[in-house]
């Protein structure tokens, strides 16, 4: 894990250093802003995937909701910022990443509460 932060914080200090001084990089905000809502809404959509999967199989066997439960917190945050920094990029990210989250968590937890974690009817 250690390896990976490191080759991640490097790769990201070594693009920026790069880019720093280019003015196209800093004009390119638009484009930048319409990365995060695409990137954002695979993210969202893989969690739905993820909570319409656990729908199905009736299990919540080796389900964690700490990862979901961190993410809806950190976009509420971005959320915030986005309406105070006004980025719309930002507020449209936050909501679609959350509703994925939300569908992902409710379905999670339906599935501890009604089937167990070895999806037994309980």
């Amino acid at each position: 894990m250690l390896i990976s932060a490191l080759v991640v914080l490097g790769g990201a200090y070594l693009v920026y250093s790069n880019l720093e001084g280019t003015a196209a990089f800093w004009d390119a905000q638009h484009l930048w802003s319409l990365g995060l809502i695409i990137g954002w809404s695979v993210y969202s959509i893989e969690y739905f995937r993820q909570g319409w999967i656990l729908h199905h199989a009736r299990t919540s066997a080796n389900v964690s909701l700490l990862l979901p439960a961190t993410y809806l917190v950190m976009q509420c945050i971005l959320f915030v910022k986005g309406i105070f920094f006004q980025d719309w990029s930002m507020i449209a990210s936050a909501l679609i990443v959350n509703s994925g989250v939300v569908f992902y968590l409710y379905q999670a937890l339906q599935a501890k509460r009604k089937w167990g974690p070895r999806g037994r009817p309980r």
